[in-house]
């Protein structure tokens, strides 16, 4: 496959898509493959509840306590709490808006949550964590790249496509992009 060619003879990249990669440099594949993460994100290391700290981010590894509560404050607003539970102490999970969750925990089943957590006054609190089954590494459980994105493109759309990207190019020009990267800085 020809690296220069233009983005949007890329599976999956249309124009629109194609203009928001424009804003950040990407033209063809060779600059999609050396769109490089400005940072990893560790997602694999758990930590138990009572040893968390304020305003950390952190993986934990809980048993889900009680179904997920719904509340709903106003007509644009619900609020989806959960408790969980690992040896040590108890978490309270709240997401908002997003109803559709309440049919994913099972009481009793493990889980693990990655987010920023929240203690005040000895309650810890997590507010939107990512989650996977105990066992399954989609969200959880692994090194996560970021990559600086704007221009409403997702990270989780650029991690979701990336492999399939790189796969077009060989591992020889990949190998030989990277390179460049690094000479560059």
């Amino acid at each position: 496959m020809d690296l220069l060619k233009d983005i949007t003879y890329v599976k999956g990249v249309g124009t629109n898509r194609a203009d928001l990669l424009h804003k950040l440099g990407i033209y063809n594949l060779y600059d999609l493959i050396t769109y490089f993460p400005r940072e990893y994100e560790d997602r694999s290391i758990p930590k138990k509840i009572s040893e968390v700290t304020d305003g950390e981010e952190i993986l934990i590894e809980a048993v889900c306590v009680a179904k997920m509560s719904e509340r709903r404050i106003r007509k644009n607003l619900t609020i989806c709490n959960l408790i969980v539970r690992d040896e040590t102490s108890t978490c309270y999970i709240t997401w908002y808006n997003q109803t559709y969750l309440k049919t994913k925990f099972v009481v009793g089943a493990k889980y693990r949550f990655f987010g920023k957590v929240s203690v005040k006054y000895g309650k810890v609190e997590l507010n939107s964590p990512v989650f996977d089954i105990y066992g399954q590494t989609k969200n959880t459980g692994k090194i996560i790249p970021i990559y600086p994105l704007t221009y409403n493109l997702s990270r989780n759309y650029y991690q979701k496509n990336n492999r399939k990207w790189a796969k077009r190019g060989s591992w020889e020009t990949r190998r030989n992009a990277s390179r460049l990267h690094f000479r560059k800085t």
